[in-house]
């Protein structure tokens, strides 16, 4: 059988943030599976080593030692098979400019840094929209390391490893298309449904060049010797599209936005049916994915 590297999401494909942080059982046992079976699974997500921490906690055991692509691609490690890969960062005088244009378009800015020293969050005591208040509050309670200031300019860090809030669609736009039109290619800007509230409101996140879960994911596939064609990429968000550029298999979820399961080549039941169990007992059974005579081993 084909050993095969499977990236998964884990907000909206693993956990279903909506109304809980914890690995189901039923998903905890096939990720077990499928890791006995020889396959590496690797956790590719938006959240800092912190917070990934606290999932891997949750999953009865299936997933120590997991590689990990952290932050949207800014950070990279190879878990137990290699250390850190990559660990990218934004230097203060971006920060500064991607800081005021947050501020202009009335958008709280936070901070993601650390993740060599498990991950901290620094964001002003400026007001919360409610999307953004239970984000912060949850992550208060669950997680920690978080530092409120008067004045995110004054307090700026050397460097961050990104920029990012929740705030609705009617901000966040421009404010998108404002980064775009003043940093460029000095940015790598990402997108995504909010999980609390899909409707109306979305995350903007910004980060270092060359910084998503595709450049990412290629460059931990690099450095465990695994070709396209053995990479199996699991999401449901717009953030997982360019994963699913560097995978050879492509599983959008049944929750997934309709223009992310248009590109991907199998849709999974949703994550409140446990749909990544069912794709990872697939693989772990070998009926998924479906290889021609030559490809098999």
């Amino acid at each position: 059988m084909k050993k095969l590297l499977i990236a998964v999401d884990v907000d909206g494909t693993l956990i279903d943030t909506e109304f809980e942080d914890v690995i189901r059982p039923p998903v905890a046992g096939a990720i077990k599976r499928v890791r006995d079976a020889g396959h590496v699974l690797a956790l590719c997500t938006g959240r800092n080593s912190r917070s990934a921490a606290h999932v891997v906690k949750s999953a009865n055991g299936s997933l120590e030692g997991v590689p990990m692509i952290l932050l949207n691609g800014a950070v990279v490690h190879g878990g137990e098979l290699s250390g850190t890969i990559r660990h990218a960062g934004l230097d203060k005088q971006t920060q500064k400019v991607v800081v005021e244009l947050f501020h202009k378009h009335k958008v709280k800015p936070m901070l993601f840094g650390g993740d060599d020293q498990g991950g901290w969050l620094i964001h002003e005591k400026m007001g919360a929209n409610t999307v953004l208040q239970r984000y912060l509050d949850r992550r208060r309670d669950m997680i920690g390391q978080m530092n409120e200031v008067e004045n995110l300019i004054a307090e700026l860090p050397e460097a961050v490893l990104g920029i990012g809030s929740i705030d609705t669609r009617e901000k966040v736009e421009p404010l998108e298309l404002e980064l775009g039109n003043v940093l460029g290619d000095k940015v790598h800007l990402v997108k995504t449904q909010a999980m609390m509230d899909k409707k109306t409101y979305l995350w903007l996140e910004v980060y270092p060049p060359d910084c998503g879960k595709g450049s990412g994911l290629r460059l931990l596939a690099d450095s465990l010797g695994f070709e396209k064609e053995q990479i199996v990429a699991i999401g449901d968000n717009f953030n997982d599209l360019d994963m699913f550029e560097a995978a050879g298999h492509t599983v959008a979820m049944g929750n997934a936005p309709h223009s992310v399961q248009e590109v991907a080549g199998r849709v999974a039941p949703t994550v409140q049916e446990n749909g990544a169990a069912t794709i990872l007992d697939e693989i772990t059974n070998g009926q998924y994915p479906i290889w021609s005579d030559n490809d098999t081993e």
